[in-house]
């Protein structure tokens, strides 16, 4: 299709040009015919004015041979010069134009008085009842200067250029006011060449053009089977004046043209339909084999291999063309899908298999957990009672693997999921939800004393030491059991309260155990909620920084406050450090929690001093991550620079357990803090599980014993002799002591004599608001002794 598209453009192309080439030579034929009759109109007037001119030179001549005058003369030569010069009105005028003798018809005398005074020959056309050339030709009559009228006829002038131009003639008169039968375009017909032939031409154009359409564009008159170009000549000076239509038959070039055109069309006809049928002889076979190779090619999506090498026949032939190659790679193309697929179905049971089966245990996976979880859960209340699900999380697994090494950690995770299997009963599955994390579904339970069972097994087999590279292991687990009683719960929903129990079983310690119930969900909304508002606490200022003064106890003076920070939610109201606090222990809120104590810390500080001058301090209580952080130093640094504080009057407290969590690092952390002049106090000793020599080591000030030891003095000895123990411990390291939670004056005595050197409590005070505090210091800031116990204790019921 696109060869004969293109063959007929490049014919309708060569075609185009050629019968323009033809037209343009026929047009400038017939221009140049134009000019050579325009020409030859001149020089036949010329030459009549020449002629006439010559022949009254002659007439002359015979005039001086006569003795009478002139004007006697000339009428009696009258017939000779009409017979001989073909004169049809002669007439002789004086300069002024004084008519001396007037031969033949009436003269216009008008046109001879308005140029009787010429120095060159004039001439016009003139048509009254025929057209006919009249001339003015200035002359001498026996020395006498004169001017001589002559009318002859136009026939003879028109009869050359028809002769020699082969053209038809039409002289037309003036526009007329009146038009009557014998007027075309308004004008009046006085001569025809060729009157039996032309005329009737001339009144079918008249009938069909309008006379200013008649010459425009080179504009050819079909007329019968002929074919006519006019051009018009004024023969006067105004285009109202009488005209002369020169006719030329074209009718051959017409012809020409039109046979040309039919030809061409009829070779590019005959030239298309040759070469599509060439090119569909040469092409039908290829044609047809490609059809038949594109109706294969849906049978390889449909697997249908055996047709496709049944269909495509056989190459037989020498001559391989690119159909018989696309043959040739459908049918290896067929062969590598039947592969893939042989392989693929091979490759898919093998997935299948992996997909519900964890591949290092060969328990069932998660994929499976779902699945077989939806159907037990879909069997509650029909089949079975109640299901339950175990979430078992092996405690210090990752230490396991760091230690040991992976390819370990895996051997133990094998040995694990062996001992699970022997310890659940056959209806039951045990699942790896993935690292060191388990489920075990329980099918068919009537009372929560089964899972009991099953936990205790699981416990007592774990017991059992496991060897891995010399050394042997005790391997604990967390369980957290969720019971479903309910064919509506979602599997999602089930394991999300096992997973919920299992941290709480973790929370509680090593080869513990706890049920789902909905408060532990209610806590974990809380959770939640906590870590959500936390944010917008710290932006809109709910967090509060409520001072608890600490006393020298030997002078009774305030040194510092403890900050403590108190959280007024604007729906929960009042939430205290406990209930929000462990809640965002692990998470970057308790860093920014942390960022904002210190800055309110030291603003409340700055303010405290300016009332009672820069004798006080104020400890800030530090989470382990934020203790630990990488910027603390950087940021208090900027605090204490910012509001103009000494380095000394910051004391920031960390607890004895986050510090021996990583004590290498808690020991760097202080030696950065201790360069920067801050102070260090360790909150709660006595709790965690302090080694003396990394106590020995580390560079902290002063040393805060727990209020459960403070609680049981002079009531249990073992909390006496240990306060007195840590207080000496401390005094033999260069430390100082704070007492935490004293609520008695006995409490208090008993410290004073053992040597502590600070006190705090609710003896003094309870947590008191900046305002309160700040009016207490008014009221003592010239001796900034705590007012007496009685008054203290009065003193503390207004705090929180």
């Amino acid at each position: 299709m696109a060869v004969v598209l293109m063959m007929t453009c490049m014919g309708g192309i060569i075609g185009t040009v050629a019968y323009r080439q033809l037209t343009n030579e026929r047009n400038l034929q017939l221009q140049t015919q134009h000019q050579n009759i325009t020409t030859q109109l001149d020089f036949v007037i010329r030459q009549s004015v020449e002629r006439a001119t010559i022949e009254i030179e002659q007439l002359n001549f015979l005039l001086t041979s006569h003795s009478e005058p002139h004007i006697n003369v000339l009428p009696s030569l009258w017939a000779d010069i009409q017979m001989y010069w073909d004169i049809s009105s002669f007439a002789m005028l004086t300069p002024n134009g004084e008519v001396l003798v007037e031969m033949g018809p009436a003269i216009d005398s008008q046109w001879l008085e308005e140029h009787a005074n010429v120095s060159k020959p004039r001439w016009r056309f003139y048509c009254q009842e025929e057209c006919r050339l009249q001339m003015l030709l200035p002359t001498f009559f026996a020395d006498v200067a004169g001017v001589v009228f002559i009318e002859t006829s136009m026939s003879d002038l028109l009869n050359r250029i028809r002769s020699e131009q082969g053209v038809e003639l039409v002289v037309l008169g003036p526009v007329a006011k009146q038009a009557e039968s014998m007027f075309y375009w308004g004008r009046q017909l006085f001569s025809v060449s060729n009157r039996a032939r032309i005329q009737p031409i001339v009144s079918e154009m008249a009938l069909r053009a309008p006379w200013e359409q008649l010459f425009t564009n080179k504009q050819l008159h079909h007329i019968g089977d002929q074919s006519w170009v006019i051009w018009d000549y004024s023969l006067s000076d105004g285009h109202n004046g009488p005209m002369l239509l020169v006719m030329s038959d074209v009718s051959d070039w017409d012809q020409a043209l039109q046979s040309f055109q039919q030809s061409i069309l009829g070779i590019l006809l005959l030239g298309v339909l040759l070469t599509s049928l060439f090119i569909f002889l040469i092409a039908w076979s290829p044609l047809r084999r490609m059809v038949c190779h594109a109706r294969l090619l849906p049978l390889l999506a449909e697997r249908r291999f055996d047709d496709i090498r049944t269909q495509i026949p056989s190459v037989k032939h020498e001559i391989i063309d690119e159909v018989d190659f696309l043959g040739n790679a459908i049918l290896g193309v067929t062969a590598q899908l039947e592969d893939v697929e042989h392989t693929l179905a091979k490759r898919t049971q093998e997935l299948n298999k992996l997909a519900m089966l964890d591949p290092l245990t060969s328990l069932p996976n998660k994929a499976m957990l779902q699945h077989e979880l939806e159907k037990a859960i879909a069997c509650v209340g029909r089949i079975h009672n109640q299901v339950a699900l175990l979430f078992l999380d092996l405690d210090e697994f990752k230490r396991i693997n760091d230690t040991l090494g992976h390819h370990e950690g895996d051997e133990l995770l094998i040995i694990v999921a062996e001992r699970l299997g022997k310890c659940v009963r056959a209806m039951d599955t045990v699942f790896r939800q993935g690292g060191d994390e388990f489920l075990i579904l329980l099918r068919g339970i009537d009372h929560e004393q089964e899972v009991r069972k099953v936990i205790h097994k699981i416990f007592s087999s774990l017991q059992q030491p496991v060897v891995l590279k010399s050394h042997k292991l005790i391997v604990t687990t967390s369980i957290g059991v969720a019971i479903c009683q309910s064919s509506h719960m979602a599997a999602e929903e089930l394991i999300q309260h096992a997973d919920l129990a299992m941290y709480q079983a973790k929370a509680a310690g090593r080869s513990n155990y706890r049920v789902f119930t909905y408060d532990l969900l209610h806590q974990a909304n809380t959770r939640l909620m906590i870590e959500q508002d936390i944010g917008a606490a710290i932006r809109e200022s709910q967090l509060k920084l409520f001072l608890q003064p600490i006393i020298a106890i030997d002078t009774g003076k305030v040194c510092g406050f403890e900050g403590l920070v108190r959280w007024f939610h604007p729906q929960r109201g009042l939430i205290m450090p406990a209930d929000f606090i462990p809640d965002i222990e692990h998470s970057q809120a308790i860093i920014e929690v942390g960022n904002y104590v210190l800055k309110e810390g030291i603003r409340i500080l700055k303010r405290m001093q300016a009332v009672v001058g820069d004798e006080l301090y104020i400890a800030i209580n530090l989470s382990a991550n934020h203790y630990l952080s990488a910027d603390l130093s950087h940021h208090i640094a900027s605090l204490l620079a910012e509001h103009k504080l000494a380095p000394g009057r910051l004391l920031l407290e960390v607890t004895e357990e986050s510090v021996m969590a990583q004590v290498e690092h808690a020991r760097l952390v202080m030696e950065e803090l201790k360069l920067s002049g801050v102070r260090i106090a360790i909150d709660d000793f006595g709790t965690g599980y302090s080694s003396l020599s990394y106590l020995k080591q580390l560079p902290f000030d002063v040393l805060k014993i727990d209020r459960c030891f403070i609680s049981g003095i002079n009531v249990q000895e073992v909390d006496t002799h240990i306060v007195n123990t840590v207080i000496s411990l401390a005094h033999n390291l260069g430390r100082k002591v704070v007492g935490e939670g004293i609520e008695n004056e006995e409490q208090l005595q008993f410290l004073k004599a053992a040597g502590c050197e600070y006190a705090q409590g609710y003896l003094f005070a309870r947590a008191l608001s900046e305002e309160q505090v700040l009016s207490m210091l008014a009221q003592i800031k010239t001796s900034l002794i705590w007012p007496t116990a009685k008054e203290a204790i009065n003193l503390g019921r207004l705090g929180s």
